[in-house]
């Protein structure tokens, strides 16, 4: 087995496990966690923070744990926790790095909205609060583009109020993140202020899929941003409209999981095939979820955690290869 370098002091050494040609194992989550950004780094799936009513409620029912997996491993391995629990945070690596930016973190029994980069750099033992936000933010997206970490859309308090869905601001700004010296600026907005998006990277293309407002109806656009002219393009809209998604790609098709609307979790799995640019239905998914994540790791889609009713309820512990999901016939 393959055991990283990275907090190798802290581990108590799991049992190694070789897949063969055709299994696709997937161990369960040390925990129940829903509203996740998982992120692949050092050909590991990384997972921080989230939400369940399986936890504690003194803890607003957050976590604050975060763990990692390869298919070199029997378990989920244990990292240096978050300074608190938090969900909604958005998990992204730069090389060697992981940042999480924002989220809410539990004030009192509220859920409020925070300012919070933090970062865990190679070897390190803790978090690090490294910069502030030009403003709290939580259910952004981002990718990383020539180095530098690129978030859109997302909630932040619209008054100095800050703990209650109706205190919520949908934003379109773009924030650009150095990882060298914590500074931001910023680049062209979303052409729409949104919150709970999907997002991922085709070929080094981004794309920002779906996503809603705050008492408003799930998005259908499908955006494009094209760093060369700081500018979003527009491509086919989704079928229908998502929130609470997530997305994945393999070579150049999009596929798109879950999402929640109207006491419903979204069932129907869509590709978007970007080079011909049109989308199809693949499958109707029999247990699917929202608040879920979605990574891509040795060719093949992960989904991670979820809730498989809309809210709190029903959330899971689940990682879940799609490939038998996607090539049902």
């Amino acid at each position: 087995m393959r055991l990283t370098k990275l907090f190798l002091p802290l581990f108590i050494t799991c049992l190694p496990y070789t897949l063969s040609a055709n299994e696709e194992f997937a161990p369960e989550l040390p925990e129940a966690i829903q509203e996740i950004y998982p992120t692949v780094m050092n050909k590991q799936i990384w997972v921080a923070g989230g939400i369940s009513t399986e936890l504690s409620e003194s803890t607003g029912k957050m976590t604050e744990k975060v763990h990692f997996w390869s298919p070199d491993y029997a378990t989920w391995q244990s990292a240096p926790s978050l300074p608190e629990g938090r969900h909604h945070t958005y998990l992204i690596a730069v090389e060697n790095k992981l940042f999480a930016f924002g989220g809410f973190v539990n004030t009192q029994g509220q859920w409020t909205n925070s300012r919070d980069v933090l970062m865990l750099d190679k070897g390190a033992k803790a978090w690090q609060k490294v910069a502030r936000l030009p403003f709290a933010l939580s259910e952004t997206v981002g990718a990383v583009l020539d180095g530098k970490v690129h978030l859109v859309g997302g909630r932040s308090p619209s008054n100095e109020q800050n703990g209650q869905w109706q205190h919520s601001l949908d934003k379109a700004e773009h924030l650009v993140f150095n990882p060298n010296n914590y500074e931001f600026a910023k680049a062209a907005p979303l052409p729409f202020a949104r919150n709970s998006a999907a997002t991922v990277q085709v070929n080094g293309r981004w794309f920002v899929l779906g996503g809603r407002t705050v008492g408003g109806e799930p998005l259908k656009d499908v955006l494009e941003y094209v760093p060369e002219q700081d500018q979003w393009l527009t491509h086919p809209a989704l079928p229908k409209g998502r929130a609470g998604h997530a997305a994945a790609a393999i070579d150049n098709m999009i596929y798109i999981f879950g999402g929640e609307h109207n006491q419903t979790v979204d069932s129907e799995i869509f590709k978007y095939d970007v080079l011909k640019k049109q989308w199809h239905k693949v499958t109707t998914w029999l247990a699917p979820r929202h608040g879920l994540g979605a990574v891509t790791l040795n060719n093949q889609i992960w989904l991670i955690g979820g809730a498989k009713a809309v809210g709190l309820s029903q959330t899971t512990n689940e990682l879940t290869s799609a490939h038998e999901l996607l090539n049902k016939r």
